[in-house]
């Protein structure tokens, strides 16, 4: 069997993992990749992103790297050395380093894809939360990090009911602000999962009730049948792309015309939501066996 580095992080929400441990929130999906991988000729092998042992693997997978976001040069850094020393990163170190900055959502709006309006900035300052709503043209906005995971420094402001005390939990670095969009509130947020170019399966997340973010924990996920409108949208994205991913998740949400507008592309670390996809785990790994194969082998 090939060996496969199951890349995570050494650390979780604060809390130091244990060498070999996964976060909680990722040992449901590899449940089920773990069979599913075996079944394609495929040993997984839990490697911390950081650690050597991923260099003399098959492949490396990126998994629960949730840290990178405090370490994000680190990070970039370290897959790049895994695949100069020949070992295939999945996905590619350099469409990672495009992805962890959500700059990257310029970049596909530049190609002509619907994505959320949004404001950018180098830091949060009260002239630049007045700027974006002025410019945004919104009741409410969000603002977000532009490195960042986990909806962590996103406070939700309401204009002309704010002051400089309400940006108290507002990203410190690079930021950017967007519209809130109250479609997220009511029908929720849609993913679509694509391994290998090719759609696997969606769910639509629907926040608590008195909750406003869609990937909170106690958000009702539910498998969901996309239309054709999400489905060529999700496609323009992934085409938008400056490398073609193992695998993604397209995030769409209801714009303010009762349209569909991509809020996130995630080709780093995606929850996979496998357990709403029966032949999900078989069709990622599928996909990694089939991309192995085309690689030359040394002579």
């Amino acid at each position: 069997m090939k060996e496969i580095a199951y890349l995570t992080g050494a650390s979780w929400r604060g809390e130091a993992l244990p060498e070999g441990i996964l976060p909680e929130l990722e040992m449901r999906d590899y449940a089920r990749i773990l069979p599913a991988a075996e079944a394609a000729g495929l040993k997984l092998v839990i490697v911390r992103w950081g650690d050597e042992r991923a260099k003399s693997c098959a492949a490396a997978l990126i998994r629960s790297c949730w840290d990178y976001t405090e370490r994000r040069e680190e990070f970039c850094a370290a897959l790049e050395a895994i695949a100069q020393a020949g070992t295939p990163v999945f996905n590619p170190p350099a469409l990672v380093r495009w992805n962890s900055q959500k700059t990257y959502l310029r970049d596909l709006a530049a190609a002509g894809v619907p994505c959320i309006a949004t404001h950018w900035a180098q830091k949060t300052d009260p002239a630049f939360v007045a700027s974006a709503f002025e410019g945004l043209d919104c009741a409410q906005l969000v603002l977000k990090p532009q490195i960042g995971a986990g909806s962590r420094n996103t406070p939700r402001l309401m204009r002309n009911a704010w002051s400089s005390s309400d940006l108290i939990d507002a990203p410190e670095g690079p930021v950017m602000a967007q519209a809130f969009l109250p479609a997220i509130e009511t029908f929720g947020e849609v993913s679509l999962l694509y391994f290998g170019g090719k759609f696997s399966h969606a769910v639509r997340k629907v926040p608590p009730d008195g909750g406003w973010l869609a990937n909170d924990r106690r958000a009702e996920i539910t498998a969901y049948m996309p239309d054709i409108a999400q489905l060529e949208l999700a496609a323009q994205a992934l085409a938008a792309m400056p490398l073609a991913p193992l695998y993604a998740r397209v995030d769409l949400v209801r714009d303010g015309q009762d349209s569909w507008a991509l809020i996130e592309l995630e080709a780093i670390e995606p929850a996979l939501y496998l357990s709403h996809a029966e032949d999900g785990a078989r069709a990622l790994c599928a996909a990694m066996a089939a991309a192995l194969s085309r690689i030359p082998r040394p002579l």
